[in-house]
């Protein structure tokens, strides 16, 4: 208590001699009143201090150390300038309770003291009024009190701690003007020196009167002032930017804490601008203002007045009008030329597209023509090899490339159902191994032993010895394409396959058999070095369209149908097809069918019959209006047109197909029974035919073809008269091999209605039953029902013998069936021989045996748009015709 009593009289003795030392610097009236009044407090409370300490209790045990109670208390105030300025409170330390016993093991000292950190109220509420400061606060030094919160980091103590006047002061002073000539010669240190003036420190007393307010916000200087001094602009509360980097304040970040994202925002420009004092209170209102900070507004944050003035000299042409002029023209400027490049931008992107269009369609148009080029070169060397092949006896030793391919476009084959199956129904070919002289490479698919078992049985029948003269080739990437590509096209793309053929017929007379002619059996071989049993492609693929065929039979006055084939657009068809019923009024039945499709894929007809508008024109005959029969024909189209396979198309997609691949509109005999017969002929490389068969097709559907019945006896005709015209107009084109004509017989008459270039199945079956020494058969080439699909290979033929269902191998006589590839897909062959009644029983017992081994079925809509027969009405057909032929 001794030397807290000795020390305090020892500072109070300090400041006493200080006042005198301030008096004789003839202080104001004002300052030196307001030194006494805070001398006088500190020395009240050291004396309170003093009374407090001495009626303490001696105690040997050390006192507890408690934690800090608020207590409120009046605060002296003091007066300046009309203003009360708060000072802080030394309260003496509570002594009431006793120190709480620690736990053994911790560490006990006298001399360990609290850690130097905020108060907790602090802590929590930053904007909480300071703590009050206690006699540990004051032991742990000044330090501690401003580490700890209790004295604000911006007080200036250091006035606390002088003694006497500083020696020295430095301040700027003003330079020469650099226009006037100096009168004196300077070295670079006395130049330097002289940029500083040195006197003695008079405002000692001023910096104590500014300590007694160091606890408290600082007052700003006014503006008079600061003008007048021209050296620093006083602040509420002061931060500093030093080498491009803010120097973080604690306090500063607690007083404005909730804007402080706002005000980092604004220092890290600063940091950009220069470095220097900022005023603290300026940069938070402008954290707080909701427009866009000013560069200007940046500068007025610096207290030193040389930077602002700086600054404001080097960016003074940002705040002119001059400046303002120059930046609008410029903006103005940016958008116009901005403008002008992005249509420029716009322009040359259209540019470089219609470029690369025209390029396209130049290496399109190169393209197309270098493959025209090239084919027509391949065509005109395969045409020098079919000129001398025209030559050649085949009655020698020769192979023959058997291809059973759908060569025909690709929208055709992805719309027929089980294609590949259809494809595999040719192992009928094999049997023209009847002649001795001629071997067979046959292609096609993967075949299971079964079918390959059955085949040679049926060989042996036929008295076929194929040891030797038999080689099946399978193209090795035939599962590596899609389905829907044709076999003569998997082989073109199977070198393996290609190469193996080229060995087979190395040194010996060969040529391919097509079944429909196309390119790549052209490509195939010039590829071999070979030749095709078959005409020029062009003329082929002429001849195959109805409407090329029936010019063909007018040229050599065969019958045909009033008809009419080019056509332009939709409104030039419903014109053409008005003008053919004015002029064949009776006609109650008009058929229309595209010419590149088959078996009546693009067959549809036309019914007027029942029609009364039609019954009423009829009526007089002389008077009928054109535009009135064309609105009747126009509004009568869609509805009563008829298609043949309606899931293939629509009435529209119909007609647009028809147009776009030309067709032909023909009258359909107004007759009760109307029949198709086919002639089947092989025409020879040196010009001799032979008539293979006729037959009648089996019709369902008005037009769809899925069967014959071998020969046939409908028509009283001399075939030879009427083929022999034919031939020789073919042989004068070089055109030889297969080839079927098909009639359209009605009340005795007949139509020629198309012709059919290659070695297709139903030629195929005629070979087989030739091999069998007959000509009188029933074939169905494609039988599909799903229930078999499920069954196994043997109990099929098991449950066939149970049933009656075989063939006589003595007689030759009987029903044979076979499958296409594989069981599961449920596809097969049905060849009857027989006469044309027995033939057709036995038929229709076997597809009622089927029904019965497969199940029951009925027609589905399918959602795919393809070409299928259902089963249900190949039986009913079979059934009619059966019950015709019994009576």
């Amino acid at each position: 208590m001794k030397q807290i009593q000795e020390k305090t009289y020892k500072e109070f003795a300090d400041i006493k001699h200080h006042v005198g030392t301030l008096q004789s610097q003839q202080l104001s009236d004002e300052e030196l009143s307001l030194l006494y009044e805070r001398l006088k407090y500190q020395f009240t409370n050291l004396n309170q201090q003093v009374a407090v300490t001495q009626t303490l209790k001696p105690s040997s045990e050390p006192q507890p150390i408690h934690k800090r109670q608020k207590i409120k208390r009046d605060k002296p105030l003091i007066q300046q300038q009309g203003k009360s300025i708060a000072l802080p409170k030394i309260l003496k330390q509570p002594s009431t309770e006793q120190r709480p016993k620690k736990n053994k093991g911790k560490l006990k000292s006298a001399h360990i003291y609290q850690a130097n950190i905020l108060n907790r109220e602090l802590r929590l509420n930053p904007f909480s009024d300071l703590p009050t400061i206690l006699d540990d606060d004051l032991n742990k030094g000044v330090s501690n009190l401003i580490q700890s919160g209790l004295i604000p980091r911006d007080v200036d103590v250091g006035p606390a701690f002088k003694r006497g006047e500083e020696l020295l002061s430095i301040s700027q002073v003003q330079v020469q003007n650099p226009t006037e000539k100096s009168k004196y010669y300077n070295t670079g240190l006395s130049e330097n020196l002289s940029k500083y003036k040195v006197a003695p420190q008079k405002q000692a007393a001023k910096q104590i009167a500014d300590y007694s307010s160091s606890f408290v916000e600082r007052q700003s200087v006014p503006r008079e002032k600061l003008q007048q001094t021209k050296i620093v602009r006083k602040a509420k509360y002061i931060i500093e930017i030093k080498n491009g980097h803010y120097v973080p304040d604690f306090h500063y970040q607690i007083r404005n804490l909730m804007i402080w994202g706002g005000i980092m925002h604004i220092i890290k420009k600063l940091e950009k601008i220069a470095s220097g004092q900022l005023d603290g209170d300026r940069i938070a209102q402008l954290a707080q203002s909701q427009f866009k900070v000013h560069l200007i507004e940046l500068y007025e944050c610096y207290i030193s007045r040389p930077i602002m003035e700086r600054l404001y000299i080097i960016n003074k042409k940002q705040f002119s009008a001059d400046s303002a002029i120059v930046k609008i023209q410029a903006t103005v400027r940016m958008f116009v030329a901005s403008r002008k490049y992005r249509h420029q931008k716009r322009i040359v992107q259209k540019v470089i597209r219609i470029q690369k269009e025209f390029r396209l369609k130049q290496t399109y148009v190169y393209t197309i023509n270098q493959i025209k080029k090239n084919m027509g070169q391949l065509i005109s060397t395969l045409k020098n090899r079919q000129q001398q092949f025209l030559l050649e006896d085949l009655n020698q030793k020769r192979i023959e490339i058997h291809i059973p391919s759908y060569s025909i476009k690709e929208f055709q084959r992805l719309s027929m159902s089980h294609f590949k199956s259809r494809e595999g129904l040719q192992l009928t070919r094999l049997f023209a191994l009847k002649d001795p002289n001629l071997s067979i490479i046959f292609v096609c698919s993967p075949l299971q032993e079964e079918i390959m078992a059955y085949f040679y049985k049926l060989l042996e029948v036929a008295g076929i010895n194929p040891e030797g003269r038999l080689f099946f080739i399978h193209p090795e990437n035939i599962n590596r394409f899609p389905q829907h590509y044709s076999l003569a096209l998997l082989l073109y793309l199977s070198p393996k396959a290609i190469h193996q053929i080229s060995e087979l017929i190395k040194g010996q007379l060969s040529y391919i058999v097509p079944m429909r002619v196309g390119k790549e059996e052209f490509l195939i071989a010039e590829y071999l070095k070979t030749n095709i049993y078959s005409g020029p492609y062009e003329l082929i693929e002429k001849y195959s369209k109805k409407s090329e065929a029936i010019e063909l039979f007018r040229q050599l006055s065969f019958p045909v149908a009033p008809e009419y084939h080019k056509f332009v657009s939709k409104d030039d068809f419903v014109d053409k097809l008005t003008v053919l019923i004015m002029k064949n009024l009776t006609v109650q039945k008009w058929m229309f069918k595209i010419d590149i499709e088959f078996n009546g894929r693009g067959t549809a007809w036309f019914s007027l019959e029942g029609v009364k508008q039609f019954i009423e024109i009829k009526k007089f005959p002389h008077s009928i209006e054109f535009k009135v029969l064309r609105e009747l024909v126009q509004t009568l189209l869609p509805i009563k047109t008829v298609l043949a396979f309606p899931q293939m198309f629509t009435f529209e997609e119909y007609l647009d197909n028809f147009i776009r691949n030309g067709g032909i509109v023909e009258a359909y005999p107004n007759a009760s029974k109307v029949q198709t017969i086919n002639i089947q002929v092989n025409l020879e490389n040196q010009g001799t035919y032979q008539i293979m068969n006729t037959s009648t097709s089996i019709i369902i559907k008005e037009m769809s073809k899925v069967g014959c019945i071998y020969p046939q006896n409908v028509l009283n005709l001399n075939v030879d008269s009427l083929i022999q015209p034919l031939v020789e107009e073919l042989y004068k084109q070089n055109i030889f091999g297969y080839f079927t004509l098909s009639l359209l017989s009605f009340n005795g008459a007949f139509y020629t209605k198309s012709l059919k270039f290659g070695l297709d199945e139903y030629i195929g079956a005629t070979v087989l039953a030739t091999a069998m020494d007959t000509d009188q058969f029933t074939y169905i080439p494609f039988v599909y029902h799903p229930g078999i699909a499920e069954q196994k290979f043997n109990d099929l033929f098991i449950k066939c013998r149970k049933e009656g269902i075989s063939f006589d191998i003595e007689k030759k006589v009987g029903t044979l069936i076979w499958l296409s590839d594989q069981i599961e897909k449920g596809v097969l062959s049905l060849l009857c021989l027989g006469a044309p009644k027995k033939a057709v029983k036995l038929t229709t017992d076997a597809l009622n045996f089927l029904q019965q081994f497969g199940g029951n079925i009925m027609k589905t809509n399918s959602h795919q748009k393809q070409d299928t027969f259902y089963f249900i009405d190949i039986v009913s057909r079979l059934r009619q015709l059966n019950s015709e032929a019994q009576q």
